[in-house]
């Protein structure tokens, strides 16, 4: 039950993040986007996102579970925030490391459309999006 708890503590702290995040996106903060993205990621996850991000796309998933020892729920967190970070790159013109953070959060979305006994619509979505980037 505490674990639950905590977990549900976890989930409801990133979920307010996460809006911010896009909030600032959308606005066109995007430095304080990334600044946020960057304490989620310190925070809530407790992932130093310089290690993540320069973590092979191929190596990002076992990682993650066994290094990390991070379940689904934690890739779907990481997933969502390099989404977000992709798109404040592609929305200001930084190509490279859209496609470096993109990459990553497909690689944990295709995952979780394997492994996860949660279905979200909204992945396939983010696949055709961050598929239009690469083709670019």
């Amino acid at each position: 039950m505490i674990r639950k708890d905590y977990f549900q503590k976890i989930i409801e702290e990133f979920a307010k993040a996460l809006a911010t995040i896009m909030g600032l996106r959308k606005d066109g903060e995007y430095g304080e986007a990334m600044n946020k993205i960057d304490e989620a990621y310190a925070g809530t996850i407790n992932l130093d996102p310089k290690i993540l991000k320069s973590i092979d796309e191929s190596e990002l998933v076992e990682f993650l579970q066994i290094e990390k020892q991070y379940d689904n729920q934690y890739l779907k967190m990481i997933a969502e925030l390099l989404f977000e970070e992709g798109q404040i790159y592609v929305e200001n013109g930084d190509p490279v490391s859209a496609r470096n953070v993109l990459g990553k959060s497909k690689k944990l979305i295709e995952y979780l459309m394997d492994n996860d006994a949660t279905f979200s619509i909204n992945w396939y979505d983010k696949i055709a999006f961050i598929d239009q980037v690469f083709d670019h």
